[in-house]
């Protein structure tokens, strides 16, 4: 009991939790990039960010596939001394994500590599992970491991259900700035950052990095800078400080405001409730979910039948092979809230169990970067599947999500 009762609420380890200090951006600071139907696929823009590097690049991604490591091997070459660390999940090279040689090629050429500890993280699911660190845990180490050969050991750890999930790139654009690109792998549509927030971002990575690695190269960030000019406020936000803003940004919703909402999973109460509330106080919500049986059909069911006929949800569209950012929009008449993440909508991802990462925007309706994610979301919507009878109403599905979101014993 006691072990589960301290892995549950133990300090969150240095990097964690951050809700950086508001930066001003310019229009021209921030693109919101999405392909359409018909359209040419556009240049992951992490990749253009890497090839422009000349003195550092931070990344936190996984899995990391062969076009990403191909990049960063080559502009190695091309600068050797160029500083480059990657923050990845040690759990996509033991499981296939991450082919086994693809870190050790990038070790090999210089590239600081650090596998997070996830240990070190608080347990989402206490029963099971309480009785594994007592049992099990003291000689499970994956960095003690063959990658790519999944042992006992290796699938008990897994149960544990912990993960890195920030996918973000940050590095300098070779002419005295800064550029942060926050996108999953394949991902139908990323945010692209210029300016001080990008040293917020390297600062929590080299912070996770420094806990995960022995390495004693890791480099010192760039120091910060002032609060920048422009119209758009924006934030960087991880782990539980999302979740607080979109509380807040729901919250501040009324009559005459629409909520939009994307995500691959949605069961967080606190997130559940708030939208009810809003929509009792008259603001409209559209919701894209994937089709998943748990928790998205119990979670639509609970939203329709208790939305007073303004929550509307639709079906994202499966098979087409690219993944979804989470998002949250908020529009009000003159202005647009916007925070884009890792973060499924979920207890595991909102309350400080995984490492996720999001920012959040707050801009004019007219800017060019909040009519590009209204473009974005009206494309998705029109696309999606209404499907009305694929969401579950009844007890027994709402209680079964309702016990699988709080005792964390669910794949969500």
């Amino acid at each position: 009991m006691s072990v589960a009762l301290w892995n549950s609420a133990k300090p969150l380890p240095p990097g964690t939790h951050i809700a950086s200090q508001t930066s001003r951006l310019s229009e021209a600071d921030v693109d919101f990039i999405f392909s359409s139907p018909g359209q040419p696929a556009v240049l992951a823009p992490e990749l253009t960010a890497i090839d422009h590097a000349e003195q550092m690049i931070v990344l936190d991604r996984s899995p990391v596939g062969e076009e990403l490591m191909q990049h960063l091997l080559g502009r190695k070459r091309l600068r050797p001394y160029l500083r480059i660390v990657l923050v990845t999940d040690p759990g996509s090279e033991i499981f296939g994500g991450t082919p086994p040689q693809t870190l050790a090629a990038l070790e090999q050429a210089g590239i600081i590599v650090a596998r997070v500890r996830l240990d070190r993280l608080r347990d989402s699911d206490p029963l099971y992970s309480a009785l594994w660190r007592l049992g099990v845990g003291w000689w499970s180490d994956p960095f003690d491991e063959t990658p790519g050969r999944v042992s006992l050991a290796a699938w008990s750890r897994m149960r544990n259900s912990k993960a890195d999930q920030r996918q973000l790139v940050v590095a300098d654009d070779g002419a005295g700035g800064w550029l942060a690109v926050l996108a999953p792998p394949g991902a139908s549509a990323s945010l692209v950052l210029r300016g001080s927030l990008a040293r917020t971002m390297i600062d929590g990575e080299l912070k996770v990095a420094a806990w995960s690695t022995d390495d004693d190269r890791l480099p010192v960030g760039p120091p910060m800078d002032g609060r920048g000019v422009g119209s758009i406020d924006a934030r960087f936000l991880t782990e539980g400080a999302i979740e607080t803003a979109l509380l807040d940004a729901i919250g501040a919703a009324g009559s005459g405001d629409h909520i939009c909402m994307q995500a691959e999973n949605l069961s967080d109460r606190r997130l559940m409730a708030a939208m009810l509330r809003a929509a009792a106080r008259g603001a409209g919500v559209q919701v894209l979910l994937a089709r998943n049986r748990l928790p998205n059909q119990a979670a639509a069911g609970e939203l329709e039948r208790d939305g007073g006929g303004r929550i509307e949800v639709r079906w994202l569209s499966a098979g087409t092979g690219a993944s979804h950012p989470k998002l949250l929009l908020v529009r009000h008449r003159t202005d647009l809230w916007l925070n884009l993440s890792s973060a499924n909508f979920t207890r595991r991802n909102l309350a400080d169990l995984n490492l996720e990462a999001g920012v959040e925007l707050r801009m004019p309706a007219r800017a060019a970067p909040a009519r590009a994610v209204a473009d974005y979301f009206t494309q998705e919507w029109s696309g999606a599947s209404a499907d009305p009878g694929f969401a579950e109403g009844s007890a027994a599905a709402y209680w079964h999500y309702r016990f699988a979101e709080a005792t964390g014993l669910s794949s969500f």
